[in-house]
């Protein structure tokens, strides 16, 4: 029976848990080993056998370790509620491993959590023999919805040769809304959202004041107003009914479809500032009292945010990511607004836009704008003046130089090229 080559590898990597400077000590002590006995050289042998003993001493220790702690309860307690980025959480770590610990060993519990490419380090906490319990306080520098299936045990010897791990599966999320900042690019939408949700409480208390109101799919039909219904033939609740569902008067659709005009190194942060623009304004609106609705391609569901569930509102869009999917939402009927925030080249922009000029909704367009990079730090300028005193500067600069530069210009001309066909402004 042949054993396919994957699973010999992951066999391999459970037997020789190597780390690369395990690796690269366990074939230098082999060549000084093998050097010393060729040449009768006592310090080629006593190296080279001293790190070989120790090698194999930390593979058979670690091996033992795993024996013992293959049963042990490890778990990590997430933060339930969601974090925004750039701000820090706390987990809490439980375990309870053996009372001792091979000499030389230090363990730790880490959970890797990952979205989008985009790994959330810091979960990591060393452990103590026996029954422990302790915080964790890590940051999550991005928005996401990151998960993980399994809290890792990890065994390591005090020179780092090897990594014994044990998996213990625990499903984990973690959700880290965009940061929210003020909305001041867009008034003219803030002012007649104003009106809007102004409208919105005048209707509520007008429906307050009722003795009926008419039935909504939804409603509970035992409190249906049957003698209403045999007069008019239609249904209505009888009176201290809750007020209807709230009817969303602002759409706001998130477009991520993927754009060929940003450039690839700068993708995920550029998603980053297009979502924390729209839930910026999502936010304010939100503050003060309107409803709105959020669509996203790929998604049907056209979802509804009211007061009070901000944290919900932050949430889906924390889960925003670049995809080639269609919009092809189950849109409301009635809507007052209709906010579009997209990325210079989308290639869904045009379908979007066509659908909400059919419809005959106010549009207002937002692209996102490309931030520009950051200064390079004092340490870096100085490697490139040294650069340039050593090296003849080749003319027209640098090919990383010129590919930003070819980058850049392709992005300005998607945007101006998308402003001039659907209107609009661009948000930095």
């Amino acid at each position: 029976m042949r054993v396919p080559a994957a699973s010999a590898v992951r066999l391999l990597r459970v037997v020789f848990p190597l780390t690369a400077r395990g690796a690269v000590i366990l074939v230098l002590a082999a060549g000084l080993l093998m050097e010393g006995i060729l040449r009768a050289d006592l310090a080629g042998l006593f190296w080279g056998s001293s790190f070989l003993l120790f090698t194999f001493y930390a593979l058979g220790a670690g091996h033992l370790f795993r024996l013992a702690a293959r049963r042990s309860p490890v778990s990590v307690l997430v933060p339930a509620a969601g974090m925004t980025a750039g701000e820090e959480a706390e987990a809490v770590t439980e375990a309870r491993l053996p009372r001792a610990f091979p000499p030389g060993f230090s363990v730790h519990l880490l959970l890797p959590l990952e979205w989008e490419g985009r790994r959330l380090e810091g979960i990591r906490q060393r452990m103590r023999p026996g029954a422990s319990q302790s915080a964790v306080v890590f940051r999550a520098p991005w928005r996401g919805v990151y998960r993980g299936a399994a809290a890792i045990l990890e065994a390591h010897d005090v020179l780092g040769l090897t990594a014994h791990r044990l998996l213990s599966p625990q499903v984990h999320t973690v959700t880290v809304y965009p940061r929210v900042g003020p909305a001041r690019e867009l008034p003219g939408l803030v002012e007649q959202s104003d009106q809007a949700a102004l409208d919105s409480r005048r209707r509520r208390r007008s429906e307050e004041l009722l003795e009926a109101r008419k039935y909504y799919p939804g409603d509970d039909v035992r409190r249906l107003n049957w003698k209403v219904f045999a007069h008019t033939g239609e249904l209505f609740l009888r009176i201290g009914e809750e007020v209807p569902p709230p009817e969303s008067r602002v759409l706001f659709i998130l477009d991520t479809t993927e754009s060929p005009s940003v450039p690839r190194a700068l993708r995920a942060d550029y998603l980053d500032s297009l979502v924390e623009s729209c839930a910026s304004v999502m936010a304010l609106l939100v503050r003060r009292g309107l409803e709105v609705s959020l669509s996203r391609p790929g998604v049907r569901e056209c979802r509804t945010f009211g007061s009070g569930n901000e944290p919900a509102l932050l949430a889906a869009l924390a889960a925003a990511a670049w995809t080639r999917a269609p919009w092809d939402p189950e849109l409301p009927p009635r809507m007052v607004n209709a906010v579009v925030f997209s990325s210079a080249g989308s290639s869904g922009l045009g379908a979007i836009m066509a659908a909400l000029k059919a419809r005959g909704w106010r549009t207002s367009l937002y692209l996102a704008d490309l931030a520009d990079p950051r200064p390079a730090s004092p340490q870096w300028s100085i490697v490139r003046r040294l650069r340039g005193l050593l090296l003849l500067p080749r003319e027209g600069g640098s090919t990383a130089q010129v590919t930003r530069r070819r980058e850049r210009a392709r992005f300005d001309h998607a945007l101006a090229r998308d402003l001039a066909e659907h209107g609009g402004s661009a948000v930095g």
